[in-house]
């Protein structure tokens, strides 16, 4: 297939998982924001096509191979949900993150690797209780959005070495910061806007994971 075949892959797909991101938000009463429609349905295929073909280009046929694709369709949906209402809603998450880890699961085996599966779930564990104490430190600054998202990030970042995930939390909050401080300079936000996060700590885990040396 290729790269250029799972980028192909990957963008048709969007569309797809754009229909599934408007049902959840459905269920919950919230409708697609016609401003951000015409830039959503390319950022979202563009996303996908992008991490389906570094995916293929970092894993290759492997037994991991479908865990990334899925975490890249998820974390990519989630970036959308949280641009468009502020919002990492459960029923993408949650499903999501399940068919992720299983995937990861059985990809380790299939990869005779499954000594890399404890640092994953060590690193995920850790992101999620740092993240909720932060959280709970800053008295709701921090979404539990993020810190269960932190947790899949985590998760599939320590795969590859608990460092990874490390500095994807510590880039992510780089990005995060600098992006706030530009709306706030350029007056776009103010000190109290909710500032969606998970753009920052998807993209900081997409970079750690894809500067490994494989």
């Amino acid at each position: 297939m290729g790269w250029g075949g799972a980028f192909i892959a990957g963008a048709a797909l969007g569309p797809l998982v754009d229909g599934w991101i408007t049902r959840q938000l459905a269920v919950k009463r919230l409708k697609r924001p016609d401003c951000w429609r015409p830039a959503t349905r390319w950022m979202l295929s563009a996303a996908m096509g992008v991490g389906w073909a570094a995916s293929w280009v970092e894993v290759g046929w492997t037994g991991t191979l479908p865990a990334h694709l899925a975490w890249v369709m998820v974390t990519s949906a989630v970036v959308i949900t949280d641009l468009e209402h502020k919002l990492i809603p459960n029923r993408i998450l949650y499903p999501g993150g399940v068919l992720t880890a299983v995937l990861l699961v059985m990809g380790a085996f299939v990869d005779k690797t499954p000594g890399r599966l404890g640092p994953a779930l060590l690193s995920g564990a850790l992101c999620l209780v740092g993240m909720g104490m932060l959280s709970a430190a800053g008295r709701g600054a921090l979404g539990m959005g993020d810190v269960k998202l932190s947790a899949l990030l985590g998760l599939m970042c320590g795969y590859w070495g608990m460092e990874t995930a490390f500095w994807a939390v510590v880039v992510g909050f780089l990005i995060g910061g600098a992006a706030a401080l530009i709306l706030l300079l350029s007056r776009r936000a103010q000190r109290r806007t909710q500032i969606p996060f998970a753009p920052a700590l998807v993209a900081a885990a997409w970079l750690s994971w894809l500067a490994q040396p494989f």
